[in-house]
């Protein structure tokens, strides 16, 4: 288990800095939060140009994300005291990036999700850093 997890956390890492590149080559200045995924204060990416500024948080995943209550409450709040909108950053296998501001995150029972369907209802990567 721990190999697959290992895994995993390197995947989401490469795709991380994949966009990270993406976005500096655009223009911005982006910065990786680290160990945003552990400590669950800050959003992946945070991404800062004189224009633009935003935060991500990015996911690498085949079918559907789901986020708990608290971590999107978290990154609500994070959007007030910032002034600076979250977006999830989702990249799906053999697919482009997708970004999704926090308010289309479907709420469930557990907490929030998006499924597979609205995958093609995300921002491309150009609506997002034009």
């Amino acid at each position: 288990m721990v190999r697959k997890m290992n895994y995993r956390k390197a995947k989401g890492t490469m795709y991380e800095r994949q966009l990270k590149k993406m976005l500096e080559e655009k223009g911005f200045f982006v910065t990786r939060a680290s160990g945003s995924g552990s400590d669950g204060i800050s959003p992946d990416l945070i991404v800062l140009k004189t224009t633009k500024k935003f935060a991500l948080e990015c996911k690498a995943w085949k079918n559907s994300l789901t986020f708990d209550k608290p971590k999107v409450t978290l990154y609500r709040e994070w959007e007030q005291r910032t002034g600076m909108p979250v977006y999830v950053a989702w990249k799906m296998p053999h697919k482009e990036w997708r970004f999704f501001p926090l308010a289309v995150l479907k709420e469930t029972l557990g907490g929030f999700a998006l499924n597979s369907k609205d995958f093609g209802m995300g921002m491309t990567f150009e609506d997002l850093a034009d």
